[in-house]
């Protein structure tokens, strides 16, 4: 068994060694992503400006659909009656069939955990494109799952800075 490779521990090498730009944004998701940074604390209106940029990425990419969800709620977290162990921005989730993805979603918390305020713009932002990128991953480079390797944060990164 020693030197065998699982399919987890292909998925690991292939997200760990696929470090560039995703895809090259163009100048719509760009000015979105401006807009996305800039906008208020409106969730509908947040969600429509993610929707926009999300639609425009699968485009680029040539990636099957993705619907997001902006929750007017607290972000899920764990808390041990003194501090906070752990909180989810946001989440990604598709079904896949045959190397199909379908029903891809990204879901967003809209507010923080603890104090329950509205998110950040920025945070926002990075949220979407950091969800974005494990649809990426599904969608893209049919990975059957998808690891938070180094690759995965240089694709991010990547796709942030761009």
């Amino acid at each position: 068994m020693f030197g065998r490779r699982t399919p987890a521990d292909s998925a690991y090498l292939r997200s760990q060694a696929a470090v560039g730009l995703p895809v090259r944004p163009s100048p719509i998701a760009r000015g979105i992503a401006m807009r996305i940074a800039g906008s208020g604390d409106d969730p509908g209106e947040r969600k429509r400006l993610a929707q926009m940029l999300v639609n425009e990425l699968d485009d680029l990419a040539g990636l099957d659909p993705c619907q997001i969800t902006v929750a007017d709620r607290p972000q899920l977290h764990e808390h041990d009656g003194r501090r906070l162990q752990s909180k989810t921005y946001g989440y990604y989730q598709c079904t896949t069939r045959e190397g199909q993805v379908t029903g891809a979603r990204i879901r967003i918390y809209h507010r923080t955990a603890v104090r329950q305020q509205v998110i950040s713009p920025k945070v926002f932002l990075n949220t979407v494109l950091h969800e974005w990128v494990h649809h990426f991953d599904f969608s893209g480079l049919r990975l059957p799952r998808s690891p938070h390797t180094s690759g995965f944060y240089a694709r991010l990164r990547a796709l942030a800075d761009a």
